[in-house]
């Protein structure tokens, strides 16, 4: 092996091929013009030219309105190889560069990289033998965008005769289908698998991601890549977070309840997982509730979409269409507050209208209520729809800056959160979840109660939007089993420990532990709720369940499984 046979070390030989580029550059004053821009309205199809092989693909690079109103996914790109029928690459926009629904987040990983404003980059290497075409589709039926586009490739002499092409699918599963693992990938033929992107929407309090992950390779009936946990996958540890890495990551973490969502990529570029004839992908979706003694490790209803990213010999098979945009939306209700603009009302009454309409995002595309200095304990109340019953995530869009304030937030009159502060230096917009209701249908209000601020400094309001979320029937377990039973003996153990450490001592009973403060009373029970039995044995704490089928766990207390 040569020492030049790595990626830098490439670049002291001597050039293979022709370096060319298509792009949105402005014709024909490509040299004295800056309208470089694709227009796309509603259900345009843009078909850039054709690419002509032998060849590859190594640079693509995007960015559109549509990101500046939280759309990138109403964009579909295809990519078709040598004239084929089926396109080897098919996915929302957003999805396939790794940033998901709503707001562009930044992606900072090896092969593709995302800027926080929605600029789109990729340097996956696709490769053709007779030619490469690219279409972007805009498939919101209700706003025109734009997209502005270069696309980098090589022209090359000849293909080895054994080069795999480049695939990328989507799939969705809103809620996750009950009773079986959610399905990255089916492929057939024979290459390699080299990424995957998941997204997902919590349709319950707790974590979702517990699931195990499986690679059946070659038609295997036990898969011989078995995960531990979904964060394991994604290569994190005990839950996810906001991070970017060179090989894998989480753009986007919003939390562990209902309405909370995120996105994760993981490369499989220096672990590439061969197949010969065939590659089924599979993930459990299973969790727990946000109490694990209440649930832990069940089939979770949460709201999942995916793209597989591959390479492979020979044609494609099995691929599903991509779903219209309204259908590949998670199914958020959102209702632009400027709609209620006319039936807005303030306590105490003023003879003036209590806000204004401003103009924000990209060139104006995000309109938003703004209520300029209210006094302290003065109430905007905006009236806003739910169009179903049922038990709802409710999310609002609000705009955070310099001369923003802090304000009670009020659904129907009751409180739900106390002095928010939209106060930043920078402007930007704060998704924010209020919680899960019951709702009915029919008109709500959302309420902002203004609070005091120092002299001298701004107190301003801007909200854009109200979104809301209908959740399916939660999951669960009626009768809970050993994996409650953990979290219990967990807690009690913990409980001993530091027991132990403050007084010097085992406690002499559950009743003790809960006496001192240290340990909730709902530890005197076991899982199911069977009154737990306990006493001392020497140098331990002996705890048994009154279950037929239940369990006997002692402590030495020192430390907190022990």
């Amino acid at each position: 092996m040569s020492a030049l046979d790595d990626i830098l070390g490439s670049l002291a030989r001597k050039p293979v091929g022709r370096c060319k580029r298509i792009s949105s550059n402005e014709q024909p004053d490509w040299n004295d013009s800056n309208f470089d821009m694709t227009p796309l309205p509603p259900g345009e199809v843009l078909e850039l030219p054709v690419i002509k092989g032998p060849g590859y693909i190594n640079h693509i690079w995007l960015t559109s309105h549509a990101g500046g109103v939280n759309e990138l996914n109403a964009l579909s790109i295809r990519i078709y190889w040598d004239g084929r029928e089926v396109p080897g690459v098919e996915a929302p926009l957003g999805e396939f560069f790794a940033v998901g629904q709503g707001k562009p987040a930044e992606v900072d990983s090896f092969p593709v990289q995302v800027s926080p404003t929605g600029s789109l980059s990729c340097y996956w290497k696709m490769p053709f033998r007779e030619s490469a075409r690219i279409v972007i589709t805009n498939d919101n039926l209700d706003r025109t965008s734009g997209l502005y586009w270069q696309v980098d490739y090589v022209e090359l002499p000849e293909l080895p005769e054994d080069t795999a092409y480049f695939h990328a699918w989507y799939r969705q599963e809103y809620p996750a289908y009950s009773g079986q693992d959610y399905l990255l990938a089916d492929i057939k033929g024979s290459g390699n698998y080299v990424g995957t992107v998941m997204s997902f929407t919590m349709a319950q309090d707790g974590w979702f991601g517990e699931g195990d992950d499986f690679f059946y390779i070659d038609g295997e009936a036990v898969p011989s890549l078995q995960g531990t946990g979904s964060e394991d996958y994604f290569n994190d540890a005990w839950g996810f977070r906001r991070r970017n890495s060179t090989w894998f990551g989480q753009p986007r973490w919003t939390g562990w309840s209902a309405g909370d969502h995120g996105i994760c990529y993981r490369w499989h570029i220096l672990d590439p997982v061969g197949f010969t004839e065939s590659l089924k992908v599979t993930i459990e979706h299973k969790g727990n509730e946000a109490d694990s003694v209440d649930g832990w490790f069940f089939e979770r209803p949460d709201f999942i979409n995916s793209v597989a990213f591959w390479y492979q010999t020979g044609l494609p098979a099995g691929k599903a269409d991509l779903p219209p945009w309204p259908e590949r939306c998670v199914p958020w209700r959102n209702y632009c507050l400027v709609r209620s603009f006319l039936a807005t009302s303030q306590d105490p009454p003023t003879d003036v209208r209590p806000v204004s309409v401003q103009t924000t995002g990209f060139f104006g595309g995000r309109p938003a209520l703004k209520w300029e200095s209210p006094l302290p304990q003065s109430t905007l109340t905006i009236p806003f729809p739910v169009t179903e019953s049922g038990k709802q995530a409710v999310r609002l869009i609000l705009l955070k800056s310099s001369d923003s304030g802090v304000f009670d937030i009020l659904l129907d009159g009751d409180t739900v959160l106390e002095g928010c502060s939209l106060r930043s230096e920078e402007e930007d917009e704060l998704d924010l979840l209020l919680g899960t209701f019951d709702l009915n249908a029919g008109q709500h209000l959302i309420a902002f109660r203004a609070r005091a601020t120092h002299a001298g400094m701004a107190n301003n309001l801007s909200v854009e939007m109200v979104r809301t979320l209908k959740l399916p029937e939660p999951g669960g377990r009626a009768i809970k089993n050993h994996n409650e039973a953990h979290f219990v003996r967990l807690g009690i153990g913990r409980a001993t420990y530091a027991y132990r450490l403050a007084y010097g001592e085992l406690p002499e009973s559950l009743e003790a532990l809960v006496a001192s403060g240290i340990m909730e009373a709902r530890y005197l029970l076991d899982e199911n709720g069977g009154p737990l039995s306990c006493h001392r044995e020497a140098d331990r704490l002996v705890v048994s369940s009154p279950a037929p089928d239940g369990w006997t766990h002692h402590w030495f207390g020192t430390d907190a499984r022990r």
